[in-house]
């Protein structure tokens, strides 16, 4: 997962820290809730008085964010109960989701049986996955689009099972079939999950409405008041604590802290660093047990966001982590493939493949635009982000009293792949916005001037009888370039020559296809019309040593595109060490490029040779010699004119600037200030921040 000179001192570091804050009680398992909750029976008599017995519901009870209702009338649920439930759901300020009783769900054989005479003859069904948890059956399909919502209903009638779809890949996705698997064993105990987080999620309020101050020793010591001389917590205060992430890029981490709740934003890892205390959040800073926070919400999938998620449920977490549902397999695909290359390389992992299994039993993913409560006082929603497929902004609304819109990485402007991020928002008090390119002079080129400019010195380098290396990380900039590189190669303005990719990126692409509804409108209208936009005559897949030889000895012009993005592990790396070598070759890096990484290192010009390791073992000095050159225009961040563009179009009352280097983000809150009139400022690591 990382390199480092001593794996014992990272290993002791991360431990030590994690230790220091959990103590022993919170490496229990068991997310338990000593609280009183809300009396359940009174709400459940409520509902049963208020929907037909048509409805057959059997089981009413609090199950995660929602109440969740068992029928053995699927069609009259789905249909005419909707109404009622919508009623109620204003009512009783809760949201109601619809299960069938598990007596009448078959057996998922004779699921699929039945399914495939349902479905129209054109629908073809490539995987059928039963979710006893849940009473939902996944199928994947070619063509989701041609299914409509009676023939659904259909099949829960017929089958007992409520029907979700999903697009078959072009290939099986390996973390999608993981988490199927993981899922289905551990259906009891995700049963008892959702149980018991329901009894967490509409538990009592520590702080009832009216009571301006509580004396209690007890609330101060879970809230971790930060003026414990006082001892007392004013019903509508918020607080924010920064672990990571502020003046840096890297290891994003945040607490909400409010009367009733802690919840954590993001939990990434530093890629650049090599010393724990550098790379990891700040946890061991914040005084708190793992099982206090109500829960975990991750904005997307890279490592920088999600890379430490694991280590917190091998110390104790235990409770739910929210986020998209693309984001699921793509946080199991870079987290396995971080444990692959620890393994690989001989280097400290914090976690092991067991803690990211555990991360997906505990997952609750939601789609864009659903409002979820997640505690007694906060709701959050997600929305679209357009920096990689499933990254969302996170709005927070805490019991009406205060808003907060946390950005994670946002791209606001239309790429090939994405739209832009989601920008409207009726009321934001406090706004945490990224600042990757803050910078004043950070500012992006049209798209039409990116594409020609890649596309000439890629031609420049082929003529020469060059080849090209461009790094990529396998989430998102990977299916972005190949869409362009098949755009201009088909259109002549690219030299045809052969295009190789390794590493992860087919695996990502196939989760791509498979949540297709979450990529851009032009994606999604291709794809409906059947095609894959990440297959192409000019695509060739390498798999293994071999035919990676294979490609690095023909003398003839490439393009390579292979992961990691910034050349810190992966393929990328070995390819490095031939394509470094010699001048008509060329590296083109299209993401960004954190520092400490090989790949900024190579874009500073700070290095003239890399000692690394061949694969017989041996240390080798690699001379470099190829040209290097940072195409702007690719990443998915947005640019600094189009950070104004979005504070200015959320109109929040104040602003937090995070995730950029030191001088980016200053600038970018000094800027809001002075051009917007708006109150920013750049936080601290282990700065606690009163929102209100």
């Amino acid at each position: 997962m990382k390199k480092n000179n001593g794996n014992d001192s990272v290993k002791n570091n991360c431990n030590k820290s994690l230790n220091n804050q959990t103590k022993n009680d919170s490496l229990n398992k068991g997310f338990k809730n000593p609280r009183y909750v809300k009396d359940e029976e009174a709400i459940i008599k409520t509902i049963f008085e208020s929907i037909p017995k048509e409805s057959q519901i059997t089981t009413a009870r609090f199950e995660g964010p929602n109440i969740a209702l068992y029928t053995k009338n699927p069609r009259f649920s789905l249909t005419e109960l909707t109404y009622y439930l919508s009623s109620l759901s204003k009512t009783l300020k809760k949201r109601f989701i619809v299960r069938t009783d598990q007596s009448i769900r078959l057996q998922e054989d004779e699921t699929r049986s039945i399914v495939s005479k349902i479905l129209p003859r054109d629908v073809i069904v490539s995987a059928v996955f039963c979710d006893d948890a849940t009473g939902e059956v996944i199928l994947e399909v070619n063509k989701p689009e041609s299914v409509i919502s009676e023939t659904i209903i259909n099949i829960a009638q017929s089958t007992g099972w409520i029907t979700h779809l999903r697009r078959s890949p072009h290939i099986p996705s390996m973390s999608i079939n993981n988490i199927h698997t993981v899922l289905k064993s551990s259906s009891k105990e995700r049963t008892n999950f959702f149980r018991e987080l329901g009894k967490r999620v509409f538990r009592e309020p520590l702080i009832k409405k009216g009571d301006e101050n509580v004396e209690s020793e007890n609330l101060l010591e879970r809230a971790s008041v930060i003026d414990k001389q006082s001892k007392t917590w004013n019903n509508k205060e918020v607080y924010i604590f920064c672990l990571g992430g502020v003046k840096q890029v890297g290891r994003s981490c945040f607490i909400v802290v409010t009367s009733e709740s802690k919840i954590m934003l993001d939990c990434g890892i530093n890629p650049g660093e090599n010393n724990a205390i550098d790379a990891y959040p700040r946890i061991d800073w914040f005084d708190f047990k793992l099982e206090d926070l109500d829960a975990i919400i991750i904005s997307h999938a890279h490592i920088d966001h999600q890379g430490f998620l694991p280590t917190l449920f091998k110390y104790g977490y235990d409770g739910p982590v929210y986020c998209t549902e693309p984001t699921l397999p793509l946080m199991n695909l870079l987290q396995s493939d971080s444990v692959k290359i620890a393994q690989n390389n001989g280097v400290y992992c914090p976690y092991e493949v067991r803690d990211i299994n555990e991360i997906i039993k505990h997952c609750i993913t939601l789609p864009y635009g659903k409002p979820t409560d997640i505690s007694p006082d906060i709701t959050i929603t997600l929305n679209n982000a357009g920096h990689i497929m499933g990254s969302a902004t996170v709005h927070i609304n805490i019991s009406g009293a205060h808003n907060i819109l946390y950005s994670g990485d946002y791209k606001y402007a239309k790429t090939q792949l994405l739209d832009s991020a989601v920008s409207n928002y009726p009321r934001v008090e406090t706004l945490i916005t990224e600042s990757t390119y803050g910078a004043s002079s950070d500012i992006m080129p049209d798209q039409g001037i990116v594409y020609n400019s890649f596309t000439e010195t890629i031609n420049k380098t082929l003529t020469s009888g060059g080849k090209v290396l461009i790094p990529v990380p396998a989430v998102g900039r990977a299916q972005e370039i190949m869409l362009v590189l098949d755009k201009e190669m088909k259109d002549g303005r690219l030299i045809e020559s052969p295009i190789y990719i390794e590493g992860m990126i087919s695996e990502a692409s196939a989760i791509h296809m498979s949540y297709a509804h979450y990529l851009g409108q032009d994606v999604r209208r291709s794809v409906s019309h059947g095609i894959n936009p990440f297959q192409s005559e000019y695509f060739t897949v390498v798999n293994g040593w071999g035919k990676r030889d294979e490609v690095l000895k023909d003398q003839n012009p490439a393009i390579i595109m292979a992961t990691s993005g910034m050349l810190e592990g992966g393929p990328s790396v070995e390819y490095f060490k031939e394509i470094a070598t010699k001048e008509n070759n060329k590296m083109i890096f299209v993401s960004y490029q954190i520092n400490g990484t090989l790949g900024r290192r190579m874009l500073d010009g700070n290095t003239n040779e890399v000692s690394m390791m061949d694969k017989n073992g041996k240390v080798k000095v690699i001379p470099l010699k190829c040209k290097t050159q940072k195409i702007d225009g690719f990443s998915g961040h947005s640019d600094f004119n189009q950070i104004l563009s979005f504070v200015s179009r959320i109109k929040p009352k104040r602003v937090l600037v995070n995730h950029g280097e030191r001088s980016k983000s200053e600038n970018t809150a000094s800027t809001i200030y002075n051009k917007l009139g708006i109150r920013s400022s750049v936080p601290d690591n282990r700065e606690i921040l009163k929102l209100r």
